[in-house]
């Protein structure tokens, strides 16, 4: 493979947001009305009312593990995200799997997003293709996110307002239908084994949901990839990135479990194909559940964008430190001269993001969600860092060591519950080991045979 090193300042960025603006730019890409309204629809045909544990425990779990970006990422901040870090303290050899692994990742996470916005599109368009609706997310996404960034920010701001909204409109019809009685159903958690059945959800249903709650709950690292856009990123960084991650395992937990809490037909909404579009029209009038429907269009398109956003320029740093063939690095390397964009980056996203389109709602959610790799990492490299005295003073995560250690079990888990769902789980972890293996050999041969090893900086800042 030929790789090349690129100009450390080529396609540098002007960093023109404030923390509070990171913020928002980083709640619009985890998106908690996404999360609730598409991903809990996952969730809850993956496990049934399992879906309250899954969110819960996956919330604790994803605030727990923001602590460790914000650490890293107030180290070493970079458009790269927290791969810099990484690359720091535990060297290339585990950082360039984890960038290929990320990289895989990635497109399906795009296009899981893009395609939740089916089947609330098509209440008001019933004609309209399933097929086009993903596809057609992605492009008008990528157009915004082409644009300045402050301008993107702007657009994005105005969309979270409203999508907060429609998540008020959730909590508020949850917690006006509230049912004691259906603790029961969190306690002893059932699914719908057909239109008007239930079965007792298995353990190992159970336990994906867990870990696809905690990548629904995730996501406060989108941060790190605007430390170039950010102004003063070595000392905000840290405490943005932890403070997210709070504020979206509570915002995203919290609904999801009303409404479970709150359904009456529960055969009928867990088996329906958008369960929470269902609780809403049985417990609002047609109007508000239409209007809120809107409001998740909106939610799905802002979060769309700021993940389009976030995710070039990670590609954009992939391409700037040569990890790709030389003409794909080039190609990730152009930026809009007048919008500072990296357009080349968002190309390449939309064109592969488009074709995942196309695997399926539970391929991707799997796929996305069982980046063992992740937590592993992390938590090593906290544990790593701190021992050699190579973290910043401006953010610490306090119990040290608990909860890097808590990362590392937690990818043991994530193999662990992958590995028990023989339909798809267990092909996703598959696949996954075999990139980050893969991508080890591949790093170990290209040492072996003389080539140069790849720049892993993952930024521009000084």
């Amino acid at each position: 493979m030929e790789q090349e090193a690129s100009p450390k300042k080529q396609g540098s960025f002007v960093r023109v947001l404030s923390p509070g603006e990171v913020f928002l730019l980083t709640i619009s890409a985890l998106s908690p009305v996404f999360s609730v309204f598409i991903g809990g629809n996952a969730i809850l045909h993956l496990a049934g009312t399992g879906a309250a544990i899954g969110f819960i425990a996956g919330g604790l779990i994803a605030a727990t593990l923001a602590l460790l970006f914000a650490e890293l990422s107030a180290s070493y901040p970079g458009a790269g995200g927290v791969y810099p870090a990484l690359n720091a303290i535990l060297g290339p050899r585990w950082t360039y799997p984890f960038v290929i692994m990320r990289t895989v990742i990635m497109f399906p996470l795009l296009a899981f997003g893009a395609t939740g916005v089916g089947p609330y599109i098509r209440l008001f368009l019933p004609w309209l293709p399933q097929d086009l609706a993903a596809p057609g997310t992605l492009a008008f996404a990528a157009v915004i996110a082409a644009s300045q960034i402050r301008r993107g920010a702007q657009v994005i701001a105005a969309f979270l307002v409203v999508e907060l909204l429609a998540l008020l409109v959730l909590v508020v019809a949850a917690l006006v239908h509230f049912k004691t009685a259906n603790l029961g159903l969190v306690l002893s958690p059932v699914y719908a084994a057909g239109r008007d059945s239930l079965a007792a959800t298995p353990a190992t249903s159970i336990a994906l949901a867990v870990i696809a709650g905690a990548f629904m709950a995730a996501g406060a690292d989108w941060a790190t990839f605007f430390a170039e856009d950010m102004r003063d990123a070595r000392r905000r960084m840290g405490p943005v990135v932890a403070w997210t991650g709070l504020f979206a395992a509570l915002c995203i937990a919290l609904p999801a479990v009303l409404m479970i809490l709150a359904m009456d037909d529960v055969a009928a909404t867990l088996s329906a194909e958008a369960p929470m579009a269902h609780f809403l029209d049985r417990a609002t009038n047609p109007i508000i559940s239409a209007l809120v429907s809107l409001g998740v269009i909106a939610a799905i398109l802002n979060s769309v964008i700021a993940i389009m956003m976030a995710l070039s320029r990670q590609l954009h740093a992939m391409g700037r430190d040569g990890v790709f063939l030389a003409p794909i690095n080039r190609v990730l390397r152009i930026v809009n001269p007048q919008t500072r964009a990296p357009t080349g980056a968002l190309l390449v996203l939309l064109v592969i993001g488009g074709f995942c389109t196309f695997l399926g709602e539970r391929r991707l959610v799997l796929l996305t969600s069982a980046n063992f790799s992740e937590c592993l990492l992390l938590g090593l490299a906290v544990l790593a860092g701190r021992r050699a005295g190579m973290m910043s003073e401006h953010f610490r995560i306090r119990l040290h060591p608990l909860v890097p250690v808590l990362a590392v079990m937690l990818s043991v888990s994530i193999v662990a519950a992958g590995w028990a769902d023989a339909e798809t789980g267990r092909v996703s972890i598959g696949l996954l080991v075999a990139v980050f293996a893969t991508a080890l050999f591949w790093h170990e041969l290209s040492l072996r045979i003389g080539r140069a090893p790849v720049r892993l900086t993952g930024s521009d800042l000084e």
